[in-house]
């Protein structure tokens, strides 16, 4: 095995035996599921739309295709993009990059890993905690509405909690192989 000695002169490990190194292609992947899903949305696609847990009013909104809901779904093709373009910067697919760059890079993955890790866990409303609540019985919720807060809790434990759970995560690792590989954002010494 060859290393590559950093900066600070540790050796950081190469993709082959790096296991971080699969978390930028991992959240290219992710981001570009979420965006391939917005867009069957906004062209009127029906694909999981049914278990996605929404408040009732949202989720009727998105099923009959209220006009905010496809804006909101075309909306969301666009951040899809950018992750898309950031998980390619973050794998090392592009030389480095300067200082600005590199900060809003690692400040918007760091964000991103918060965010998706806090959704999956329940602390934003949907989540892991939120969802056994639910299926638990703990949860206060309007006798008209539970069987659908039900099906969206068992649906969101087995599908969408995991899957953000397992984005965030990636952006944290890629963002912390990119950092420690890259020095910081420096092209390693050869």
């Amino acid at each position: 095995m060859t290393a590559r000695r950093t900066r600070t002169g540790h050796h950081a490990r190469t993709d082959r035996r790096d296991p971080t190194a699969v978390a930028a292609p991992v959240a290219f992947w992710c981001a570009f599921a979420y965006g391939a899903l917005k867009l069957d949305w906004a062209l009127g696609g029906a694909s999981l739309m049914r278990q996605t847990p929404l408040p009732a009013g949202a989720r009727n909104d998105l099923l009959n295709a209220a006009p905010g809901a496809v804006a909101g779904s075309w909306a969301s093709v666009a951040p899809a993009l950018v992750g898309m373009a950031a998980a390619l910067h973050l794998s090392g697919r592009f030389g480095p990059h300067g200082r600005f760059r590199r900060g809003m890079l690692l400040a918007g993955s760091w964000a991103g890993c918060a965010f998706m890790v806090a959704r999956a866990l329940g602390l934003l409303g949907y989540g892991f905690a939120g969802d056994v609540r639910v299926l638990a019985g703990w949860a206060s919720v309007p006798p008209a509405h539970v069987d659908l807060a039900r099906f969206q809790a068992q649906w969101d434990l087995l599908l969408w909690s995991p899957y953000w759970l397992l984005f965030g995560t990636c952006w944290g690792l890629a963002a912390r192989r990119y950092r420690r590989l890259r020095g910081g954002g420096s092209p390693p010494s050869r």
